[in-house]
């Protein structure tokens, strides 16, 4: 698969898509021919003592990003928290999403720019453990 960089409404980092490249490589033997999911996990991450927030990632058969979600816990700590989209960015509809609140997705250009950067620095730091799923 070779990811698409160009002709998305908000710009896609060339180390994002370095990443994705290589946990294509990582995981050769996932056929990522009609589509794939990342998902990356803080294995640690939970309500009560934090961490690194569970990101998605859906690449379409094209090789074009379709969606790209952070999830947070909400609603208190133990068995009362809920794991829930806090941001979420769907370039196939052209929508932002934070808190479950829909705005057009070039209102999130400057979120978008620092939840990369971010993304990627934690990332370097080896604290997610990642898959990656066929479609």
């Amino acid at each position: 698969m070779i990811i698409q960089q160009t002709g998305y409404p908000l710009a896609i980092s060339k180390k994002l898509i370095l990443i994705l490249n290589n946990e294509i490589e990582l995981h050769s033997e996932v056929d990522t021919s009609s589509g794939c999911i990342f998902n990356f996990r803080d294995p640690g991450y939970s309500a009560e003592s934090g961490g690194y927030h569970p990101v998605e990632i859906y690449i379409d058969e094209n090789g074009r990003f379709q969606n790209l979600t952070d999830f947070a816990y909400v609603g208190g700590d133990g068995h009362y928290a809920e794991l829930v989209k806090e941001l979420n960015f769907d370039f196939s509809y052209g929508l932002f999403q934070h808190m479950g609140r829909n705005y057009p997705i070039a209102q999130g250009k400057g979120l978008f720019e620092i939840w990369q950067s971010n993304f990627c620095a934690y990332y370097q730091n080896k604290v997610f453990t990642v898959t990656v799923e066929e479609l």
